[in-house]
């Protein structure tokens, strides 16, 4: 079965170990994902001025090449690429003002024939015939658990990880309308679904400081740090997440969580496809587990997962 996805920048660039166990998982689900043709950056972040609609102008771009290549679900990992594209989609279907007016900007857009290079332009309106799932709503809604159950190569027994919402995937909630944003579960069943045990912890939708990590990377590396104590609190021998931006906060920062904060140890910080993959049969070496600054690499042995050592 073939679905598009969409990677979004980053994949490409500095997290590359979230696209390729992506890639690697969904193989194994018997899953070919697919990359609109020419796909740019999304914007990273979703506009907030409704004075301009410019901005709406790269994720729609996006989604009409979906429409174009004949898809109608888009799929993506990353949580800020989810939050700009689905909060896009909505914006557009449900505004029509707004969807004239990108309509408008886009129209003049330039197609260009793979194969005999003609240049063409006229594109039909974009009005919001594409789904924008994130992954884990995907293997949830379309996958199934129990057909991830049943293809299961690894025994997980029972590791105990801390999911990390992070501020994308549940908020806002009437535009987002991924699960209850004050008690969710979606993480929660799918690391049960792979063998692992779900930690509850209270800081898993909390902000790991986000773009402060630039500008205040002070207050970024204390948000971090009171995530992962929490977790770890709660008995949990990694954190899992979605965003690119959450694992360069929780697990790059780490050294400088440590000089700050003499009582904390350490603790690893995966992506959750890394564990899918894993639990699917993926071989280690293409785990992308070079790019983690903290080593995860004892969770992801033949040791059994109550003897993993943090």
């Amino acid at each position: 079965m073939r679905v598009h996805y969409y990677p979004g920048c980053t994949l490409k660039q500095k997290t590359t170990a979230l696209d390729i166990s992506t890639r690697e998982a969904m193989k194994r689900l018997d899953i070919e994902l697919v990359e609109p043709e020419g796909w740019s950056c999304c914007g990273a972040e979703y506009p907030l001025t409704e004075e301009k609609i410019v901005g709406l102008a790269a994720p729609i771009r996006v989604l009409r090449q979906v429409r174009e290549e004949g898809g109608d679900v888009l799929v993506t990992t990353c949580s800020f690429c989810f939050a700009v594209l689905k909060r896009a989609d909505k914006a557009v279907k449900d505004d029509p003002l707004k969807r004239k007016r990108v309509n408008a900007y886009l129209r003049d857009d330039i197609q260009i024939d793979p194969l005999t290079k003609e240049r063409t332009t006229g594109f039909e309106d974009y009005n919001g015939e594409v789904k924008v799932l994130h992954l884990l709503e995907y293997l949830r809604d379309r996958v199934g658990y129990p057909k991830i159950r049943e293809r299961l190569k690894r025994n997980l027994k029972g590791l105990a990880i801390a999911p990390y919402y992070g501020c994308r995937v549940l908020r806002p909630q009437k535009e987002m309308a991924v699960d209850e944003p004050d008690s969710p579960r979606l993480f929660e069943e799918f690391l049960e679904a792979v063998g692992c045990a779900a930690v509850d912890y209270p800081f898993k939708q909390e902000c790991c400081g986000s773009y402060i990590s630039v500008s205040l990377p002070a207050a970024a590396t204390e948000a971090s740090y009171r995530i992962l104590r929490s977790a770890r609190m709660n008995g949990a021998k990694a954190v899992a997440v979605t965003c690119p931006l959450c694992f360069y906060n929780m697990d790059h920062r780490q050294e400088a969580i440590k000089e700050t904060f003499l009582d904390f140890p350490g603790l690893p910080v995966v992506f959750f496809t890394q564990l899918l993959a894993w639990a699917l049969g993926v071989d280690k070496s293409v785990l992308g587990l070079g790019e983690h600054r903290v080593p995860a690499d004892d969770l992801f042995s033949e040791t059994p997962a109550t003897e993993v050592r943090t």
